[in-house]
């Protein structure tokens, strides 16, 4: 399995977990981008104890597009080595990062059956989008986290039985995690008060001419209505970087602000279910937030495209409207699932299952361009109710 940064590991933990648990697996994990030793201090990695774990690669650096381009080689490379030294039976990739394409381009020569996570989703303002969809285009088997989604890879020409709705194994993450008090969650983080909680992350729109362009009418709208306010750093995107330091000296200079690197499987569960409102442009607003009955606001237009609950409520990139909106949201969250179209967090058995049940490798390698038609169903409802 393939990790490239804080993210994916949260939402793979669960799986690991379930594929370690069983005596017929022995699971592998590669860690790269921005696990790598370069820049050790933005990840925290908590693995299974029975899985052997390799480094690998190099993080993309969120800096200029040259330097995530060398380093996309070099997460090639690595990829290649660690296949001809394994040799796996199977590889899990996750999603649509920048830098889970190359972990994907350095098995091809091995000829080894990929399994994807998260495929078939849209996210129309980054580059991600088109990571995703070159993924499953590479990959043998297909664990979508939504119906439209498996629908979606059907019609890219992958066969039905390839493709099964598990949910997003994120989901399991936060449904495991520890309930904190108020006073415990926040004294961890350097918070006076979870009282209004604004959580916040923004990530570079890499299907723009300018990346960073969203970022000032966030903290436009979250100046002009001081409350405690909690930022994650931004991703390791070109232009990343750039914001993240100005996120830094933004939480810095004000004393209702904090800036959290990585809350890691403990603490984001915790910021989730204790915050009043999801703010910024990750997919975490739409994908998680939900199952908590809490509010996220979409700025701008990366995540474009997504499949999107009721939680959620898109708004342009203008400080005026997202101030309107931060009016609106200062209640706690429901603590219960509201429109949750990801699943009921049980999906890393799901998927587990499906690993280990797969055909053969001859099969597997054996892909057709499907052109009929399917249906889907998501497992945790009733499908006489669908």
């Amino acid at each position: 399995s393939v990790s490239s940064g804080r993210a994916d590991a949260g939402i793979l933990s669960p799986v690991w977990q379930a594929l370690a648990a069983m005596a017929d697996i022995d699971l592998h994990i590669f860690l790269t981008g921005m696990h790598t030793q370069q820049n050790p201090g933005k990840t925290d990695f908590t693995g299974p104890e029975n899985a052997t774990v390799h480094r690998g690669g190099s993080d993309l650096g969120g800096g200029a597009g040259s330097e995530a381009g060398i380093a996309m080689a070099e997460i090639s490379r690595s990829m290649a080595s660690l296949c001809e030294f394994v040799a796996p039976d199977r590889i899990i990739l996750i999603g649509d990062r920048l830098d889970m394409v190359p972990a994907a381009m350095g098995s091809l020569p091995f000829n080894i059956p990929l399994i994807h996570i998260h495929g078939g989703e849209l996210s129309l303002g980054s580059i991600d989008d088109r990571n995703r969809h070159a993924t499953t285009k590479l990959s043998h088997l297909h664990c979508a986290a939504t119906v439209m989604a498996a629908t979606r890879i059907c019609q890219m020409g992958e066969e039905p039985w390839r493709i099964r709705v598990t949910g997003a194994p994120g989901l399991d993450t936060l449904m495991a995690a520890e309930q904190l008090t108020e006073e415990a969650f926040a004294s961890e983080c350097g918070l006076s008060s979870t009282k209004g909680l604004r959580l916040v992350t923004v990530h570079p729109e890499t299907n723009t001419a300018h990346p960073a362009a969203v970022l000032d009418p966030v903290l436009d709208a979250l100046d002009s209505q001081p409350a405690p306010t909690l930022f994650t750093a931004s991703n390791a995107d070109p232009g990343g970087e750039a914001m993240d330091r100005k996120i830094r000296k933004f939480a810095a200079e004000r004393d209702w602000a904090v800036y959290c690197n990585s809350m890691g499987n403990r603490l984001y569960p915790n910021a989730l279910r204790l915050a009043s409102v999801v703010l910024g442009n990750s997919s975490s607003g739409i994908i998680e937030a939900a199952l908590f009955g809490l509010n996220a606001i979409n700025v701008g237009t990366r995540q474009e495209g997504r499949e999107k609950g009721a939680n959620v409520h898109d708004c342009p990139a203008d400080a005026a409207r997202i101030g309107e909106l931060l009016h609106r949201f200062k209640s706690p969250a429901t603590g219960a699932p509201d429109n949750s179209l990801y699943g009921d967090g049980q999906a890393a058995p799901r998927i587990a299952d499906f690993v280990r049940s797969a055909p053969d490798r001859d099969v597997l390698l054996d892909k057709k361009f499907y052109c009929g038609p399917a249906s889907f169903y998501p497992p945790w409802v009733d499908e006489a109710a669908v």
